[in-house]
């Protein structure tokens, strides 16, 4: 807070000055008018501005790897999806870069919208758009493998990881919040700033549920809104999604998604034995939490590289959801990328789902079949 008023008070001196200068001069005999200056904010590029490291801390990425993201955004975010910019327009490549330092919830987002000179309500618009035109590529960047090789390929990848067969997937589950926009509500008057400020309202949350490789991309995203008033758990939430249909289709014939002990095993859905009474529950169970840990990771690392999934996304629901697409688009492409500027050789403790209800843990008899015989083929003991 005191490097935002230590900036403020710079701006107001500086504005100061500016007025000093456009005095008449007495010695004209005050017939020379006083010249308006137009304020402008101060901008900065920094690609150039800030060394490696310090644009690695703030923007997440390295600057080569944003350069790509840049690139692959620039073109899409050039035609005019909306209503132009008041007084000047934002360069492209400042619109993408004080989006994505504004996810990573580093600091505060005034002080982001005053770094790259602009107000906060041109912040939210750009973000808003950069998103848009991100979550259009869900499509390319998200998706579940759909050839023989790549199926066999990410299966190989997890059996790498502790010997467990057939696995294409790990179901990881979390919530986000985001602060709604109420329609019905006007803004109230301009803060000393210049800024609109909105009156308070209560949360709402969104249920993310994601299914990633070992490789740490996501494959499938699935993104509800949460009933406060019904409150599903888990479990019901992946009955809900459309990857469970995908599976009972016989999409993925032969391969399996690693759960956790919160939603309950099914015919493609495989979690851990609450209570082994064998050897072989017991190495299933060993090679299930060994590849399951390595799999969070995923979640980990997203939680990581973009802070704003940990505190709440502004916007309406489908303002949220654009967002946490698109922040999952980008995860990929830092995974693909090998981005250095999240170190994911860092011990991360694995990320535990708040979001369930203890009477989803009920099982019913025969579920879990299919896990029994999985269990007698491939780890019963010689």
């Amino acid at each position: 807070m005191k490097d935002i008023q230590t900036f403020e008070r710079c701006l107001r001196d500086f504005e100061y000055f500016k007025d000093f200068q456009g005095f008449p001069d007495p010695k004209d005999n005050g017939k020379r008018r006083r010249i308006p200056l137009k304020r402008k904010l101060a901008r900065f590029n920094p690609l150039n501005d800030l060394n490696e490291n310090q644009f690695r801390i703030k923007y997440r990425y390295s600057k080569e790897n944003l350069r790509r993201v840049i690139e692959i955004v620039r073109d899409d975010l050039e035609i005019d999806y909306y209503e132009p910019l008041k007084r000047e327009q934002v360069p492209i490549d400042l619109q993408i870069l004080s989006a994505i330092r504004l996810w990573g919830g580093t600091e505060h987002p005034k002080l982001t919208a005053m770094v790259h000179g602009v107000s906060l309500r041109t912040l939210a618009k750009i973000t808003r758009r950069v998103a848009s035109v991100l979550a259009s590529k869900a499509s390319r960047y998200i998706r579940m493998p759909a050839t023989l090789s790549e199926k066999e390929r990410i299966m190989c990848s997890f059996q790498a990881i502790a010997n467990m067969p057939q696995v294409i997937g790990a179901l990881l589950q979390t919530t986000v919040r985001f602060q709604p926009e109420n329609s019905g509500s006007h803004p109230n008057e301009e803060d000393p700033d210049g800024e609109l400020t909105y009156p308070a309202q209560s949360n709402e949350e969104l249920h993310l549920q994601i299914v990633c490789d070992a490789a740490h991309k996501i494959r499938d995203l699935d993104i509800r809104l949460i009933d406060e008033h019904s409150m599903p758990s888990d479990a019901e939430m992946f009955a809900l999604s459309k990857i469970k249909d995908r599976f009972e289709q016989n999409e993925f014939r032969g391969r399996i998604l690693l759960g956790s002990e919160i939603v309950r095993c099914s015919s493609s859905l495989y979690t851990p034995v609450r209570f082994p009474r064998n050897q072989s529950e017991e190495l299933y169970n060993h090679a299930h939490s060994t590849t399951y840990a390595s799999a969070r990771k995923c979640l980990s690392l997203l939680m990581s590289r973009f802070g704003i999934l940990g505190t709440e996304i502004m916007g309406s629901h489908g303002s949220a959801k654009q967002t946490i697409t698109a922040l999952s688009i980008l995860h990929n492409m830092a995974m693909e990328w090998a981005d250095p500027s999240i170190d994911s050789d860092l011990h991360v403790s694995p990320y535990k789902s708040t979001f369930f209800n203890a009477m989803s843990h009920a099982s019913k008899s025969g579920e879990d079949n299919n896990r029994k015989q999985f269990i007698k083929t491939h780890f019963s003991s010689v």
